[in-house]
């Protein structure tokens, strides 16, 4: 019997000697690393909303190498130092995927700026994200951050506005022109272009749809609220027209239009306006001349002083007369040099209005 138990011992101990031999290799992962910290474009960034569409920013590494022969995913993460740090560390950031064994990525303006903002960064007030890149194959692996400065824009939302919907444009409020208070103090304004063969009415609307709240003429040249039909404004003709309203003192104004300009840089000098055509399809007034370097020129309505456009302070169109509003010396336009130019003015954006010089 011990004869026995000895024999079944010993091939118990050759059968685990054997199974132990011919166990796999434990395996080991390799280690997987950044190299070199990434590197930025910039380093201190003032964002505008001229820049949105424009490269503001471009983030480069060096490839990271995996045991694994297949693509490589690359990732930036962008938060605030504070926020990466901890045991949350990075929970918060904001990823971009730059794509497979792609090693750079570039950043528009409005991208970054929305970016820093949602990240708590101050418009208009310098601020700090940190980037880093995250490798993904089997595993992930990141890079050292890096600190970019950012000063954030506040994005611009759109002013106050009241909708002019009328028979002029089918009554449509929903894609009605508007009026804009760009003060926000209550009064607002804009142009209008009432074809002819219409009723010339039209109301005003709170809101881009038939209520809550709605505003029309008394008959006496005041604004009331005319949640009800009736109660239209009425132009007394066809015509491009400056629409104004004050909704604190409920009045308005309803100016018809033509445009020319006038000055020592045009053909008529400062004694007559050179004439610009309204266009309909392209919604603005345009006209070509001969024009004058040696000289200056302003954008007026219906060859007098009543209302005109010169430069304001950022380079736009700026009232320097205008019936409700202070007058302003505004500088005025002038031409590079003599020769041909197309001149046109654009107001049918309330907010917006706009003007080019372009030499033929």
């Amino acid at each position: 019997m011990k004869k026995n138990i000895h024999q079944y011992l010993a091939f118990l101990l050759v059968f685990f000697l054997v199974s132990c031999q011919e166990e796999a290799e434990l395996t080991i992962l390799k280690a997987v690393n950044f190299t070199n910290l990434p590197t930025a474009s910039a380093s201190t960034i003032q964002l505008t909303q001229a820049k949105d569409n424009e490269t503001v920013i471009t983030f480069s590494w060096a490839k990271v190498d995996y045991p694994v022969q297949a693509p490589v995913t690359y990732t930036l993460q962008f938060d605030i130092a504070s926020d990466t740090i901890g045991s949350k560390a990075w929970a918060n950031a904001i990823s971009i995927e730059a794509g497979e064994d792609v090693l750079n990525k570039s950043i528009l303006g409005k991208d970054l700026n929305k970016m820093a903002t949602d990240l708590g960064l101050m418009p208009n007030e310098q601020g700090s994200l940190v980037v880093r890149v995250q490798s993904y194959l089997d595993r992930a692996a990141f890079s050292k951050a890096i600190p970019i400065k950012i000063t954030p824009y506040k994005v611009f939302t759109g002013y106050p506005s009241l909708w002019v919907a009328g028979d002029y444009q089918g009554w449509n409020v929903s894609v009605a022109p508007k009026l804009v208070s760009v003060n926000s103090d209550g009064i607002y304004e804009g142009y209008i272009y009432i074809p002819a063969g219409g009723t010339n009415e039209f109301k005003l609307y709170a809101q881009a749809d038939w209520s809550p709240t709605s505003y029309g003429d008394d008959g006496n040249g005041n604004v009331i609220v005319a949640n009800y039909a009736g109660g239209n404004f009425k132009a007394p003709s066809d015509g491009y027209y400056l629409f104004s309203v004050n909704l604190k003192t409920m009045k308005y104004l309803l100016i018809k239009t033509t445009w020319g300009i006038i000055g020592g840089a045009t053909p008529g000098g400062w004694d007559a306006d050179t004439k610009l055509n309204y266009n309909p399809s392209t919604q603005n007034w345009s006209a070509t001349a001969d024009m004058k370097a040696n000289g200056s020129f302003k954008f007026r309505a219906n060859n007098a002083w009543q209302i005109d456009f010169g430069l304001n302070a950022n380079g736009t169109l700026g009232y320097a007369n205008h019936p409700w509003l202070t007058y302003i010396d505004q500088p005025q336009f002038t031409v590079p040099q003599d020769g041909n130019y197309t001149i046109s003015l654009d107001l049918h954006e309330a907010g917006n209005y706009t003007y080019k010089i372009k030499k033929n």
